[in-house]
């Protein structure tokens, strides 16, 4: 097949991330609507054995065809990544349907937080799964475990705006942490992406197995597909969770491991003292995220380097 159509060369072509991310759950998604049509559930009770017949029809050059087809559509939806993860988070304020339903999800975990805080009493729990603030709530349990590692990494050494300078340390970062910290990143993205396609796959399944009367024919056996796919995409977003959890765990051994790194390279000396350290990193987070005047204290001497 790969001498015929280069379907391999394409995918070595590619980045590794790329093929995990991207390309594996489009072809989970398209595989499953293919077998749909094939089995004629667009047309009535599905069928296994004129799904077997259509499968024998299929040649190189239906596969290659397909293949190209899910290939582009990986290419085009990539770069919706970073949105698709924030949609799972709770930044709802952009889509009209969940807008009115994040007020819900924040109320929910508002509550949670009060339980650990005043019941529980489980500062560490607490500081896992929520940032300090409730007003930082946001209304899924995968934006609040994101967003406390957001607002605390790299705080006890005077990063005001972790995030914001994540960028200026990422560069400096051991290889045996920046393989880490991208493999987590990874596990994070494949999680989302693929409970997103479980979902599509059940509302999918669910509609078109009702709407052509399937259901009533088979006595709701068939609802046991769309329940399947539905469950499989809630277990594959409890695992975006926990990867929430590896990839804010990582997130601050970055800024606990290279921030003197950071400091200098920007041409500065590290302090000695610890305050004296944190004072600096704060002048330094004021000074590239928020405009303020470059500190002038702890400049490097030229002639050392």
């Amino acid at each position: 097949m790969s001498g015929t159509v280069p379907l391999g060369a394409a995918a070595k072509s590619t980045s590794a991330r790329f093929n995990l991310v991207s390309l594996i759950p489009s072809a989970v998604l398209a595989t499953a609507i293919v077998l749909l049509v094939a089995s004629g559930s667009f047309s009535g009770v599905p069928s296994m054995h004129a799904l077997a017949l259509r499968l024998r029809e299929v040649n190189i050059l239906i596969a290659s065809l397909l293949f190209l087809a899910v290939f582009s559509v990986a290419l085009i939806l990539s770069p919706f990544q970073l949105m698709l993860v924030r949609l799972l988070e709770g930044y709802w304020e952009e889509v009209p349907v969940l807008r009115r339903l994040r007020f819900i999800g924040v109320e929910v975990n508002r509550r949670r937080w009060v339980e650990i805080l005043t019941i529980k009493r489980d500062d560490a729990l607490l500081a896992r799964l929520y940032p300090l603030e409730p007003d930082d709530l946001l209304p899924t349990r995968l934006g609040n475990v994101l967003r406390a590692a957001e607002r605390s990494a790299g705080t006890q050494h005077g990063f005001t705006s972790p995030i914001e300078m994540l960028p200026r340390v990422y560069p400096y970062m051991s290889s045996p942490l920046s393989e880490a910290f991208g493999d987590a990143r990874n596990e994070l993205d494949i999680a989302c992406r693929m409970s997103v396609v479980l979902w599509m796959l059940a509302a999918l399944s669910a509609v078109v197995f009702t709407y052509d009367g399937a259901v009533l024919a088979t006595r709701g056996a068939l609802l046991a597909i769309p329940a399947a796919a539905a469950l499989l995409g809630a277990v594959s977003y409890r695992g975006a969770v926990r990867s929430a959890g590896e990839y804010a765990r990582f997130l601050h051994y970055v800024f606990d491991l290279h921030r003197r790194d950071l400091i200098r390279a920007l041409g500065y000396e590290p302090p000695r003292s610890a305050q004296a350290e944190i004072k600096l990193i704060e002048e330094l987070t004021g000074w590239l995220v928020d405009g303020d005047p470059a500190p002038v204290h702890y400049r490097e001497d030229p002639k050392q380097r």
